[in-house]
């Protein structure tokens, strides 16, 4: 009885993360040899596509997930097919990435996540089904911070960079005082009620001291040489008889035409906004149906 019930939650936990989940008409699943590891990732490309090439969007997974699992949680797939851009879900190493604070299995066995998303990014342009000028990146925690190290490391790849439950690590901040990189646009989207990642800044749970959301914005106005003028409005919506509201925030005057983005989810969690949970044996705070987390991300994605 033990094993069957050992089996079923197996079962039930891959399910969760997307393993069992297989690939659409529309999709393939390709790698790239890197550090002697086969870095796998799933591309899916809108089903009304006639081959020219269009926006790309690359979408990082938090710690614990997959490529398969992002597309779950986000239906990032089904957003693709409306709005007519490829969308592209790696695969960390050991289901983590190194985004630098250094206690990922990732980061503790030195893997280059860097380059890998920089040669997954060249090859689909090589390929000639992506227009180079319009290619995005998203990461929802972990894979928010890996976002936040590739747009300070690698920001020529980027029309617009996005995290979701990230913000500023310390050793990314670190990176930035020692680089001369170019600027690109960049928004955070964060629940104030964390209990993860700490909307306040300080020590994440995973490891790695980061800074707050606040200063994580301000970091980049100043990087991005942007005016003072800032551009505010809230949003409220009505969710079990209680008021949600989302408050946002963008410097818009921002050298090279980049722009500075907040997305303040008042009250929320940890959890992809408008989806479930993908790790339902940690607490992630209040979640919310009411929001579609990945049309937000798209929507400022467009508006770059």
């Amino acid at each position: 009885m033990r094993v069957l019930c050992l089996l079923l939650f197996s079962s039930f936990l891959l399910s969760c993360m997307g393993l069992n989940r297989r690939l659409t008409s529309n999709e393939k699943s390709d790698s790239i040899e890197i550090q002697g590891h086969k870095r796998t990732y799933i591309v899916h490309y809108p089903k009304k596509w006639d081959g020219s090439p269009i926006p790309m969007l690359v979408a990082l997974h938090g710690r614990f997930g997959s490529g398969s699992s992002m597309i779950l949680q986000t239906k990032l797939d089904l957003l693709s097919d409306s709005k007519g851009f490829i969308v592209v879900f790696p695969d960390g190493y050991k289901r983590s990435w190194a985004d630098g604070r250094g206690n990922t299995p990732a980061d503790e066995n030195q893997i280059n996540d860097v380059t890998f998303i920089e040669l997954l990014v060249k090859r689909l342009i090589a390929e000639g089904s992506v227009n180079a000028r319009k290619v995005f990146l998203v990461g929802h925690s972990n894979g928010g911070f890996m976002a936040q190290r590739l747009a300070v490391e690698k920001p020529e790849l980027w029309k617009g960079v996005l995290s979701v439950a990230a913000q500023i690590s310390v050793f990314t901040l670190k990176r930035k005082q020692t680089l001369k990189t170019n600027t690109v646009s960049v928004g955070i989207m964060a629940g104030t009620e964390d209990p993860l990642v700490p909307f306040s800044g300080g020590y994440v749970r995973d490891g790695g001291e980061i800074l707050s959301v606040d200063d994580s914005i301000l970091r980049w106005k100043e990087w991005n040489s942007c005016a003072e003028t800032v551009t505010k409005k809230t949003e409220s919506y009505k969710e079990d008889s209680v008021d949600l509201k989302i408050d946002f925030l963008r410097y818009e005057s921002c050298a090279d035409n980049t722009k500075v983005g907040l997305i303040q989810l008042n009250g929320l969690g940890h959890s992809w906004p408008g989806e479930k949970p993908m790790i339902p044996f940690i607490d992630q705070g209040k979640t919310t149906k009411v929001l579609d987390g990945s049309k937000l991300v798209w929507d400022f994605m467009e508006s770059l």
